[in-house]
């Protein structure tokens, strides 16, 4: 049964990847934008010793002990120096899979793409696509893997009137391209959509319900949302807030990818539907910008970004991560064996 970690910038660290490791899943460590090199060294050297400390005879984390780690496509790669901390980690730690996503193939100016180079060094590259046509390419630099991140996830990912269901994605690459494995991201949270994608790929992607980890690195204030009283009606894929972001962050993500899925709050009730300009115009004009920011500093989750998947209203409380793992594969073998039943 394959399901792994989804890689969540500011989320998925150290801990939290030698947990999912731990239960016989792939956990990602995330580079994020590759920004801080000793940070990502850090988380390494941290999941590196929990795994090695953990791994005994009985351990399911002993074919994990080397990492995993997930790259923000558009920035970790962005100039030369990017470049040569991306071949620094695989050479030193030696990553079993690398994932990228937004865009998932780089390629420099000398014809070599990033998935050369994690080949080069003995790792697998997994790409992280929305699309038939971004699997199509991916599948031109002989990637791996592919995750098919639907438009029900949380996160990032691409805008609403590009992006396809997880179901749909999934089950139209797997036709096309039977050779790889291809995994399903997107509202799966327990047992039961993990067997639903089962049906239709080879595995899954965890994102959101990991979040909702006792392991996890997120902001603790916005986490608790994702255990409210929440259905897959309180999520909403827009783009209101990478527009406002936009504006302050060094690094800003760029269409296609502008877009995430998140809980609704008080900035999407106002913002969302409305025109781009509608919201430049209150950015200038209106103290909206100032508003923001200190929603930030004040981490006040009905002004500012609380990534969530449609799977969310499913999520009833924080748990630990090795748990969570290995209740949805007893979840998955039971639904599974049920569905024999009804078969039979």
């Amino acid at each position: 049964m394959t399901f792994n970690l989804r890689r969540m910038a500011g989320v998925s660290g150290g801990l939290l990847a030698a947990q999912v490791c731990k239960a016989g899943a792939l956990g990602f460590i995330a580079a994020g934008h590759f920004q801080d090199l000793s940070k990502l060294e850090a988380e390494i050297k941290l999941f590196i010793d929990i795994v090695e400390r953990s791994s005994g005879a009985d351990c399911n984390a002993r074919p994990c002990i080397r990492p995993s780690i997930g790259f923000i496509g558009h920035s970790s790669l962005s100039s030369p120096k990017h470049w040569e901390n991306y071949e620094y980690i695989l050479e030193k730690y030696s990553p079993m899979a690398v994932q990228f996503f937004a865009p998932s193939i780089i390629t420099r100016q000398d014809g070599t793409s990033n998935v050369d180079l994690a080949h080069k060094y003995g790792a697998k590259f997994i790409a992280q696509v929305g699309s038939v046509k971004h699997a199509k390419e991916a599948i031109q630099h002989k990637v791996d893997a592919i995750i098919c991140q639907g438009s029900e996830a949380g996160g990032h990912g691409l805008r609403r009137e590009l992006a396809n269901s997880a179901m749909a994605l999934s089950s139209q690459c797997k036709q096309l391209f039977q050779d790889i494995p291809i995994l399903a991201a997107g509202a799966i949270v327990n047992g039961q959509h993990l067997a639903s994608a089962l049906c239709i790929c080879d595995g899954a992607v965890i994102g959101t319900r990991l979040w909702a980890s006792h392991e996890s690195m997120g902001d603790k204030i916005l986490q608790r949302e994702l255990t409210k009283e929440n259905s897959c009606d309180d999520v909403v894929k827009t783009a209101v807030f990478d527009q406002i972001e936009n504006e302050f962050k060094d690094f800003r993500w760029p269409y296609p990818f502008d877009a995430s899925g998140v809980l609704r709050n008080r900035t999407t009730d106002e913002w969302e539907g409305r025109t781009s300009e509608d919201l430049d115009g209150a950015l200038q004009k209106t103290d909206l910008f100032h508003t923001y920011k200190t929603a930030i500093n004040t981490h006040n989750p009905e002004i500012i970004t609380v990534y969530a998947g449609e799977g969310v209203g499913q999520i009833a409380r924080i748990d630990h991560a090795y748990d969570l793992i290995l209740q949805m594969e007893r979840e998955a073998i039971d639904t599974i064996k049920r569905l024999q039943v009804i078969i039979n």
